[in-house]
């Protein structure tokens, strides 16, 4: 077909004029992409309301939609019609729109069954919409873009632990007390599905469960997204990171095997979080023991394209071990919430040195500077429960029920014009307000999952059967005509 070929449409009485080529940006999936050249005085015949379709045409045109306020409920339900409602969503909520000063309560997703979601995550966006996916027991549950439709998978696990959105139609979870990575298609399109393994696990140990799993693109590496997942033996002896490509759902390489000899289980903790930092080539995996002696982590980078036995740089943490850890690409930085202090802590990847540096301290502390130091020879858990995460150019930390939010500021030449990082808190829901006197109903309002993508955030409580999105870009919207 010509992309310059001129394609006319008479939609609910009134004329259209195009071209395939405009048409094709609604993707394979909408029916618009396959009306071929038409002439005015035949033109393709739609049913549908010509203002609400001017605004879909524009926005093929342009890849935005002109008008600056929110799409309508009767807008997203006639991009529905024309499979662009998780378009039009996504170039509304873009990572640039995002601003965590103005995130508001946007929308509450109920979720079936009596039990609350113990993980959610959001599709990464581009190339797909960004749709989100909440566990729930062993339900995995997706909703697409506009947030307006949803399907479900039921999976063997108990309860999902780790979860991963790879694409909208699919989504890997893993338990820790049971086998394997297990993918949840949302969709039955694809006719090479059946023929790929449902359940991915550890080479030579398939019976190994799952304790973390980032997925990424990594650079220099095949065009198909990656798998990290990590791996601990039913035996609880030995434990690794597995690489998986995507596409062919093998696994590409298997990365900093550990075994535990009699009772030294200090020397092979297993990672429990892990992340990838893309422009760096990084993968970040941290893991932690707690004993009668306190706690002690590690805190490893690996380099696959280098080793993968050997960490490009790692650090062993016994005072105020972190609670949690995440990286930062943009800032170039590792983040830690002190297990004890509950402080957090930042290290510059640029001056981490390749090739180790255990006995280095790399932390520089953000926050409180005396709490921490008082903390770190004490007994104190301050951060316990307490996550942390890095998206664009701010850090994130749950406290409890509340979010609170670092951002990096320049300040004035006067004061020396170096960067710091403030802290603030993420808007004013239900639980940020609560005073000291409602601690009792923060703690069952807690935080127990986040996800961020495009301008929203997703966040999992202790206490409600649904997943609040919290939205930057967007006014409420309702999506249901």
């Amino acid at each position: 077909m010509d992309a310059a070929a001129a394609v006319a449409l008479n939609v609910g009485g009134e004329l259209f004029q195009t071209t395939a080529a405009t048409l094709s940006q609604a993707g394979a999936a909408s029916p618009l992409a396959s009306l071929g050249p038409s002439s005015p005085s035949a033109p393709h015949f739609l049913d549908g309301d010509p203002r609400l379709f001017a605004q879909l045409l524009s926005f093929l045109r342009h890849g935005r939609l002109l008008a600056p306020a929110p799409p309508s409920a009767a807008l997203l339900a006639e991009a529905r019609r024309f499979a662009l409602d998780g378009a039009l969503l996504a170039s509304l909520s873009p990572a640039s729109a995002f601003a965590p000063l103005s995130l508001r309560p946007s929308a509450l997703l109920p979720l079936a069954g009596r039990v609350p979601p113990s993980a959610v995550a959001v599709c990464p966006s581009p190339p797909h919409p960004a749709s989100l996916v909440a566990a729930h027991g062993g339900v995995v549950t997706c909703f697409d873009a506009a947030l307006a439709t949803r399907a479900s998978v039921l999976t063997p696990l108990p309860a999902v632990d780790s979860l991963v959105a790879v694409s909208p139609a699919l989504a890997l979870a893993g338990a820790r007390d049971f086998p394997g990575v297990h993918l949840c298609r949302f969709s039955d399109d694809d006719p090479a599905a059946a023929a790929v393994p449902e359940v991915l696990s550890w080479p030579g140990s398939p019976s190994a469960t799952v304790l973390s799993m980032a997925a990424t693109v990594p650079s220099g590496a095949p065009s198909a997204p990656w798998l990290f997942a990590s791996f601990e033996s039913a035996r609880r002896n030995s434990s690794a990171m597995v690489a998986f490509d995507l596409n062919s759902l093998s696994p590409v390489a298997e990365i900093g095997r550990k075994e535990v000899f009699g009772a030294d289980v200090e020397a092979a903790i297993p990672a429990t979080k892990l992340g990838w930092l893309c422009e760096h080539n990084l993968l970040l995996a941290a893991g932690s023991h707690s004993s009668p002696g306190g706690v002690v982590g590690d805190i490893r980078l690996w380099d696959i394209r280098a080793s993968a036995t050997v960490p490009v740089w790692e650090v062993r943490e016994k005072e105020d071990c972190f609670a949690d850890v995440a990286a930062s690409d943009t800032l170039s930085a590792l983040f830690k919430v002190g297990a004890a202090s509950g402080e957090v802590f930042m290290a510059d990847l640029r001056r981490l040195g390749n090739g180790g540096g255990i006995g280095l301290e790399p932390w520089v502390c953000i926050g409180d500077g005396q709490r921490a130091a008082a903390a770190a020879s004490s007994r104190r858990k301050e951060g316990n429960g307490c996550m942390i995460e890095c998206y664009c150019n701010w850090v994130f930390v749950t406290r409890g029920a509340d979010v609170e939010v670092w951002s990096q500021v320049e300040l004035a030449p006067e004061a020396g014009g170096k960067k710091v990082m403030k802290r603030n808190w993420v808007g004013s829901g239900p639980y940020m307000d609560a005073g000291a006197g409602e601690e009792a109903v923060k703690e069952k309002a807690k935080i127990v999952s986040w996800a961020f993508g495009g301008s929203r955030m997703a966040l999992a409580r202790a206490d409600k059967r649904s997943v609040e999105v919290w939205d930057s870009a967007l006014a409420k919207i309702c999506a249901n005509p």
